[in-house]
């Protein structure tokens, strides 16, 4: 009972982690005006920029929502999607080690935020790792 409780915390706070940045970015080109810095690239690759931020967000905010899903299925009794959690873990895995090899480029003053969206991904990832392992010994 112990290992589901500590994969229903680890797992609630990966699907909230990745819904919430699923959601922030669809916003993202709005908030920092993406359109004005775009104007003189051609128009094929200023779609593609902003398709693939928004396919990004859906399916990063699907991967938080079906978390959530595979959670529910752990409390009734029923095998979650372990895989889907594997491929989450991967993604934020993935995600802190591209930031940690090539740092988003940001001007002196903000970095800080360095160091928030680094740990926002290590948190993630070990979020997912905990509920996995915790789901093993269950």
């Amino acid at each position: 009972m112990k290992s589901l409780r500590v994969a229903t915390i680890a797992l609630a706070v990966g699907a909230s982690l990745s819904s919430l940045m699923g959601v922030y970015h669809f916003f993202i080109p709005s908030i920092f005006h993406w359109g004005r810095f775009v104007t003189k690239i051609p128009g094929p690759i200023r779609w593609g920029l902003f398709s693939i931020n928004f396919f990004f967000s859906y399916l990063l905010l699907a991967g938080g929502i079906l978390t959530f899903v595979a959670l529910r299925r752990a409390h009734r009794s029923l095998s979650p999607d372990r895989h889907l959690l594997i491929a989450m873990a991967g993604f934020w895995l993935a995600n802190t080690l591209y930031q940690l090899v090539i740092p988003m480029p940001l001007p002196p003053a903000l970095w800080l935020l360095h160091v928030v969206l680094i740990t926002y991904a290590v948190v993630a990832t070990l979020a997912y790792v905990a509920g996995l392992i915790a789901l093993r010994h269950r």
